[in-house]
């Protein structure tokens, strides 16, 4: 936005979790600020009730941490399918921050690696509900911890950097992506060469970016320093500033074009990281100073003001930075051997899991996924080394490039596969494929068209009739216990017309497992869709877990899928979603 124009910043966009990295000296280079936006009054401070009159709110607790470096781990964010970004490593010399996902059941063999080519440092700050994620990287791993920081979002696979155009930044540069809604608008922030941050939009699609100021102060090198954290559905952004009257660090919402400032009672510093789709800010706040400093985790609402979040293992050494719609937070806490550890905590669940009703929102992912790495072996060999889930168990598929065999896969029990292929030219613009079985069946998966030298690509699910990006889908699934019920609710487009056999699994879409209970056929008319129809399972004992469960709908139907009691070609999942409850 102008720094003349002073009407509302107008930001089209969502997101359901955004972290923030937060303790200084753990970043590639720390440096954060408040976000802005320009308006004609100064910001008003919230309304709030008292901190401690908020309270430690009721959540169930778990430590997450990756076996890489069980030392050092930060969370930074989650959305609406319990994806979580996060990173290992302190940044320290020798021990560089390195990216990961991590997806639920939440186990080691979940954790995927996810960091900037060629960077020597990365971490991922946020991610949407539609596979973007953002983050930023570093050519640096000093000792002294100053390093360059330049920002990044992935998309299919592909990494692309993201840097604020200016040509006042400081030496070395800094600039961090935190935050992307489903909308594939990010914020963020780069330092100038005075060393005050700089709060921005970024829209990954038109590739624009928009300046974020603080209402009511000057904007230019005068304005206050700024960090634009997470955006939400509602284009409503979270984060901090510095406030000018008081020189502390305040935390803010813009909601509705109006800036609330976030200030806890009591705080020297309070800082908003992440943001959902229903307003809930989740960030840390500072009480005291010095030695005597001690650091909270907190929730805040519009409705409700704050509470306070610690973990117990961290209480008063914890941060929060991420948030989505179902109230699901992840941050970090220090133990008592000095160690960083990575939380999830899930809220009212203090008691015993699955005594309560429980409504699960699923984003269904097309199957099968995965990715085709490229690389290069002696003698300019090329080799393709293909990952892939959400295949029949036990099936075999031959691969095309550039529509030419060039080997099979074959899937294991879980319906996994990783296999190495070699070719000794790939055509410019040439795909992978993957084929329903032997040459000659439909295409179920592809790459974008591969680009000249080495990297990694996504694989994109395909149904047969249908462009690439069609198959889609959602569905709630609701457990009543005193009806002993479970009900699922789908709906889904890019679907083989006809009756599609569905399924709640014990496993997940990664690593495929039993039957639990089995549902009635969905079936997609036409035109491919699935409108909204919903099964019912009866005489359901047991409530649903937290995690190890997945819904499944098939490509055949009930009386195809199996022969013999054994898995066919027709059993393969089109979308799958892992179901992971609040307890």
């Amino acid at each position: 936005m102008s720094n003349a124009n002073r009407k509302k910043l107008r930001i089209t966009a969502a997101a359901v979790a955004a972290g923030a990295i937060a303790a200084a000296g753990t970043t590639l280079a720390t440096s954060w600020a408040g976000i802005a936006q320009a308006a004609p009054a100064k910001p008003a401070p919230a309304t709030m009730k008292d901190m401690m009159g908020g309270g430690q709110a009721g959540y169930r607790f778990q430590t997450l941490d990756n076996a890489n470096d069980v030392t050092f781990n930060q969370l930074l964010g989650i959305n609406n399918e319990k994806t979580i970004a996060g990173y290992f490593g302190s940044g320290a010399a020798g021990h560089p921050n390195k990216g990961y996902l991590l997806r639920p059941p939440y186990r080691q063999a979940n954790y995927r690696n996810e960091n900037f080519p060629g960077s020597v440092q990365t971490q991922v700050t946020g991610l949407n509900d539609n596979g973007v994620t953002v983050g930023f990287w570093s050519t640096m791993n000093t000792a002294s911890q100053v390093n360059n920081n330049f920002g990044f979002y992935e998309r299919n696979g592909s990494f692309h950097r993201v840097q604020f155009p200016t040509g006042d930044n400081a030496n070395p540069v800094v600039d961090q992506l935190l935050g992307v809604n489903d909308h594939d608008v990010a914020v963020g922030f780069y330092t100038n060469g005075g060393g005050l941050n700089r709060g921005y939009t970024y829209n990954i699609r038109t590739h624009q970016f928009g300046r974020v100021w603080v209402p009511g102060y000057p904007t230019g090198v005068s304005a206050p320093s700024t960090t634009a954290a997470a955006i939400n559905n509602n284009g409503d952004i979270a984060g901090f500033w510095t406030n000018p009257k008081t020189g502390n660090t305040d935390g803010f919402l813009f909601r509705n074009g109006r800036f609330t400032d976030l200030t806890a009672p009591g705080a020297s510093s309070t800082q908003a990281f992440g943001v959902n789709n229903r307003d809930e800010v989740v960030g840390d706040y500072t009480v005291g100073s010095g030695s005597s400093a001690v650091m909270h985790g907190f929730s805040w609402t519009p409705s409700g003001g704050f509470s306070t979040v610690d973990d117990p293992q961290g209480v008063g050494t914890t941060t929060i930075n991420g948030v989505n719609d179902a109230g699901d937070l992840v941050g970090f806490y220090t133990d008592t051997a000095g160690n960083t550890d990575g939380l999830l905590a899930m809220p009212g669940s203090n008691q015993a899991p699955g005594h309560n009703n429980a409504t699960v929102h699923l984003h269904l992912s097309a199957m099968p996924a995965g990715t085709v790495s490229v690389g290069t072996q002696g003698g300019g060999v090329s080799q393709l080394m293909i990952s892939a889930y959400g295949l029949t168990p036990g099936s075999a598929h031959t691969v095309l490039l550039h529509g030419n065999p060039i080997g099979t896969l074959t899937a294991d029990s879980t319906g996994q596969v990783s296999t190495a292929l070699t070719v000794n030219h790939i055509p410019s613009g040439s795909r992978v494929k993957i084929l329903d079985g032997g040459n000659g069946t439909a295409i179920i998966a592809q790459t974008d068209p591969l680009n000249s030298g080495n990297g990694q690509h996504a694989l994109h699910a395909i149904e047969n009739g249908f462009p690439q990006g069609s198959l889609q889908g959602h569905a709630t699934m609701a457990y009543d216990p005193a009806a002993q019920t479970i009900t699922v609710t789908l709906t889904a487009s890019g679907v083989s017309p006809g009756p599609h056999a569905a399924h709640i699994h014990v496993g997940s879409c990664q690593s495929q497992g039993p039957v639990q209970y089995m549902l009635m056929d969905f079936t997609a008319d036409s035109h491919g869709n699935i409108n909204n129809e919903t099964r019912t399972v009866t005489n359901v004992t047991t409530a649903p877990p937290a995690t190890g469960w997945y819904l499944n709908l098939h490509q055949g139907d009930m009386n195809n899928i199996l022969s013999n009691g054994n898995p066919t070609i027709n059993f393969r999942p089109l979308l799958c979603a892992n179901i992971v409850t609040n307890g």
